[in-house]
């Protein structure tokens, strides 16, 4: 079974709506790596804030591997290594402190074990934060103290407000990055070209597999490259239509266990062949 790649998104996916994840789900995801299905979980969160899942997950013993920053980095759980990074070009920076200041947003970005933000007490800001389990440092000019090598920048605000600034942002860095909404509310700008199907292209070449081998679940606008490389691509029903739209199944709502309940029916199967 170690020609099979399992891709989970996990906000809205993996975990239920309160942050919390099944302990159903955890044994049921054990069992499958034990009989050699290799876990990738799959997120625009930084690698630090995904490193609990997989530690609960047991991912370095299994040796899984992580995409995060929304395929900006993929990481070895094993052998605890980046094998792969896209960083974001220096000059899409003032792009977007520009187009975040002029609407009031809170912008931030992931700088080794902190998040950056000359907003700490933003509401969004603060979704981060307890998500990935990071302090939050203030900074009195992001552009000017910003100096590190990102993986991503992200600009907050209304979910009424970003898809008008997702299309300005994204018009304005068009050929140098893209930017993309992973929450409704969280406009992320990564290197252009970066995004999970790309993270995962790279991991299944690395594994010498192709897309026939792997099966992708998520529920976000950025997981819709992924479930379409994918043999079997799963949408949560709590997904976006578009997600829906384009996936081969649509489980039902993560609150009702619906990945589990789907992944059930698929490695039956699996498992018999």
């Amino acid at each position: 079974m170690r020609d099979r790649v399992l891709a989970l998104d996990i906000d809205g996916t993996l975990l239920y709506s309160d942050g919390s994840i099944s302990s159903s789900l955890v044994d049921f995801l054990l069992n499958l790596q034990s009989n050699g299905v290799i876990l990738c979980l799959s997120s625009g969160r930084p690698t630090l804030g995904i490193l609990p899942v997989a530690n609960m997950l047991q991912m370095q013993e299994y040796g899984g591997y992580i995409i995060s920053f929304n395929g900006a980095e993929l990481f070895d759980c094993k052998e605890k290594k980046v094998l792969y990074k896209a960083s974001l070009p220096q000059e899409a920076i003032p792009v977007v402190v520009e187009c975040g200041r002029r609407e009031g947003h809170a912008m931030l970005t992931y700088a080794s074990d902190r998040i950056l933000t000359e907003k700490p007490d933003d509401a969004y800001v603060l979704i981060s934060h307890k998500r990935n389990e990071m302090p939050v440092q203030r900074v009195d000019d992001f552009e000017k103290e910003v100096d590190v090598v990102l993986s991503k920048c992200i600009i907050t605000g209304d979910p009424c407000e970003m898809p008008a600034l997702q299309r300005e942002v994204t018009a304005r860095l068009y050929g140098v990055a893209d930017a993309y909404l992973s929450e409704p509310y969280f406009l992320e700008v990564v290197r252009k070209g970066v995004d999970k199907a790309d993270a995962l292209a790279r991991l299944l070449d690395l594994l010498k597999l192709s897309h026939k081998n792997l099966i992708a679940a998520g529920d976000g606008h950025n997981d819709i490259g992924m479930i379409k490389l994918a043999d079997i691509g799963i949408a949560m029903g709590n997904a976006h239509i578009d997600v829906r739209e384009i996936a081969d199944i649509v489980a039902p709502h993560t609150d009702e266990d619906g990945l589990l309940q789907v992944l059930k029916k698929i490695f039956a199967v699996q498992f018999k062949n």
